[in-house]
């Protein structure tokens, strides 16, 4: 099978040669800086230039063997499309938010996000540049979570704060949220993405618990899969930290497939036969430290439990030797 075929096959819950091994951008970035010399494409360039995004990605894909490419590298490019302040990082830290949006009163009207220019208009350009490059190679494209995205345009500790004083408030934003960024997967699967991978790392058990998780993040999350899905596009879900409070509510989202943090055993979640794919969880500070042996003991452990769609848990430390994802592709192979 083409990379692309098994991954296709994996996500669906078809079957396929060996386990699919991705890794999908955005949040969970595949990039690391060995690559990134070796490419010329270092970060911050990567982050705002096309060209650079494209070999970084490109170049990524072919020194790990990995079934898919994986654009942007960081979180911050919703934000930065509704006027939020982006500091771009440096060669081993990844963008951040500086400066909110929305006041903490939580009444300042949303803008209207511009997808049409800077990173936003960027990322579904070097899409199409790197479906043109490696037709055969799985392309994931990415989205900030609604719940997290209202976390880095206002002050993340009032948005907590307003789901409990001012709850109507908190429905406005998500539904305006969930409408934008369903807008943009459709705009990233339209420049050749097979999957967009929702991530929601503020959203998790630990913050919010599977009571709020219901009420304010699982219904906006399921609107945006549905619209995808109804286009023809895989949903991939990202939630950090423990899932466990929130096992009732992500078995009835509609989605493809579910990555979970490394803390969760996913092989339990995979026997309880939920209605999506279990995805993941190699620790990403195991593969920085290594050794490879542990990192190929680990994978091979999640392939022989069930375990089809494997992934680094929470994406790539800049820092990770590329013989340590090698090893993880490798150990697939059985």
């Amino acid at each position: 099978m083409t990379p692309r075929e098994r991954f296709l096959a994996a996500v669906s819950g078809r079957p396929a040669d060996r386990a699919a091994v991705v890794c999908p951008g955005g949040m969970m970035s595949m990039a690391v800086t060995e690559v990134m010399a070796a490419a010329g494409a270092p970060w911050p360039a990567a982050h705002r230039d096309a060209d650079a995004m494209v070999a970084l990605a490109l170049a990524m894909q072919e020194a790990t063997g990995f079934d898919n490419v994986a654009m942007p590298f960081c979180m911050t490019v919703e934000a930065e499309a509704y006027g939020a302040r982006v500091d771009l990082g440096d060669a081993t830290s990844q963008p951040r938010v500086r400066g909110w949006v929305l006041a903490a009163d939580g009444k300042t009207p949303l803008p209207d996000p511009d997808w049409a220019s800077g990173r936003a208009a960027l990322l579904p350009q070097a899409f199409r540049r790197a479906r043109s490059a490696r037709p055969n190679v799985a392309l994931i494209g990415n989205l900030v979570g609604p719940f997290s995205l209202l976390g880095m345009l206002a002050d993340p500790l009032r948005v907590l704060r307003w789901t409990r004083r001012q709850p109507q408030d908190v429905h406005r934003y998500m539904d305006r949220l969930a409408d934008d960024l369903a807008r943009f997967g459709g705009i990233q699967a339209e420049a050749g993405a097979d999957a967009v991978c929702i991530a929601e790392p503020t959203a998790t058990g630990e913050i919010l618990g599977g009571t709020l998780f219901a009420a304010f993040v699982a219904p906006y999350l399921a609107r945006i899969a549905e619209r995808l899905r109804a286009a023809g596009t895989r949903v991939i879900l990202h939630v950090c930290g423990d899932a466990r409070p929130l096992e009732a509510q992500l078995t009835g989202l509609p989605v493809e497939a579910v990555s979970f943090d490394s803390m969760v055993n996913i092989v339990a979640v995979a026997r309880k036969g939920p209605p999506w794919q279990v995805m993941g969880n190699v620790s990403a500070f195991a593969l920085e430290d290594g050794p490879a042996g542990a990192i190929a003991k680990w994978t091979r452990s999640l392939a022989a439990g069930g375990v089809r769609l494997l992934s680094p848990a929470c994406g790539v430390v800049p820092t990770t030797p590329v013989a340590h994802l090698r090893a993880m592709r490798e150990a697939a192979d059985g």
